[in-house]
C-alpha cells in the first residue's frame, strides 16, 4: 500500500504534517514536527505512533535521537504524542537543540491546532 497523502497544518510558529506511514512490515500515523531555523525549514521533532513500535525521534534529520514507547506504558500512542504538544512542546524543542524555536513558538496557538491535528490523523486512519 502507498504512503497516504500528507495533511499540512501551521499554528504557533510552527508547522505539522501528518500522514499514514508504511515502514517495513510496521505502520501508523505520524505527525512531523518543522519549524524555521535560520533560513530553513528543519524537521525538529517526530512522533511514529506505529503499531509495532510506537516512538518518536528528536530531531530527526540529524541527531536522530529515538524513544521507544511501551504499549504498557502508552497503550494509545496518538494521544500520548498530541498530549506532549500541548504539554511538553517547548522543553521537547529544547531537548532537540532548538532552544530558540521553543522560545518563539506560540503554545496557546498549538493547542487551538489540536482537534484539527488529531482529526487529520483519524481521516488517514480511516483511509489506511
Amino acid at each position: 500500500m502507498a504512503d497516504a497523502p500528507i495533511r499540512e497544518i501551521e499554528a504557533g510558529g510552527l508547522k505539522f504534517l501528518v500522514e499514514y506511514r508504511n515502514f517495513g512490515s510496521d505502520r501508523g500515523p505520524a505527525v512531523r514536527v518543522l519549524g524555521k531555523v535560520g533560513m530553513n525549514q528543519v524537521q525538529v521533532l517526530r512522533f511514529d505512533c506505529f503499531e509495532d513500535d510506537p516512538h518518536y525521534h528528536y530531531d530527526p534529520d540529524n541527531k536522530n535521537f529515538q524513544l521507544h514507547l511501551h504499549k504498557d506504558t502508552v497503550p494509545d500512542p496518538v494521544a500520548w504524542s498530541l498530549g506532549e504538544l500541548e504539554v511538553n512542546l517547548k522543553t521537547m524543542l529544547r531537548t532537540a537543540g532548538f532552544d530558540k524555536l521553543a522560545a518563539n513558538v506560540d503554545t496557546d496557538a498549538i493547542k487551538s491546532a489540536l482537534p484539527r491535528i488529531h482529526g487529520a490523523i483519524e481521516e488517514l486512519r480511516a483511509g489506511a
